[in-house]
């Protein structure tokens, strides 16, 4: 996939963009901000239920007071002289707290293009994560943040039968 035709360049813009709209649009979502927990971007205040445009991954409904966290990943990625799935990229320190807690992802793939249309969203228990991560940690050193992280192709976490770009939601024009 080419370059990003979004105004949005970085990833953590995408993602804060990505995270306004979810909390936006799903109403049983309530906005945390970085003061508040930096391991979370949201959490219920009602029952979440899943939609056609919402699935769950191991679980029926996700009670009020559960903290969620939103990933988001490109569809499609530049892995050299080819493309690749994208990947949610998953810090260690705030992954234990999320697992800690109860806590949900809010998983979701978009195209790169002004809006970012999401292709797919996924909610899944902190713990059926935690196993899908078990052998991708690494380290990554110098001055950064946080000591381990892991990537997960969306595709180990989505079934890609259920994506279909063609199909888009979400998104600003």
């Amino acid at each position: 996939m080419s370059s990003r035709t979004s105004e949005l360049e970085s990833p953590k813009a995408s993602g804060d963009a990505l995270e306004a709209e979810l909390v936006q649009t799903i109403d049983a979502l309530e906005y945390v901000g970085d003061r508040t927990a930096t391991w979370h971007d949201a959490r219920t205040t009602t029952l979440l239920e899943p939609e056609l445009s919402l699935l769950f991954y191991g679980i029926v409904v996700v009670e009020a007071d559960v903290p969620v966290e939103i990933k988001g990943c490109q569809i499609e990625t530049s892995n050299g002289a080819r493309s690749t799935r994208g990947r949610f990229y998953v810090k260690r320190n705030a992954h234990q707290q999320l697992l800690e807690a109860a806590g949900m992802y809010l998983f979701v793939v978009y195209v790169p293009r002004p809006g970012l249309p999401q292709v797919a969203r996924a909610v899944v228990p902190a713990t059926i994560v935690d196993e899908l991560l078990s052998d991708r940690w690494y380290d990554v050193g110098g001055s950064r943040s946080e000591n381990e992280v892991a990537k997960l192709a969306w595709s180990h976490v989505i079934d890609p039968t259920n994506v279909d770009p063609s199909t888009a939601t979400g998104g600003r024009p």
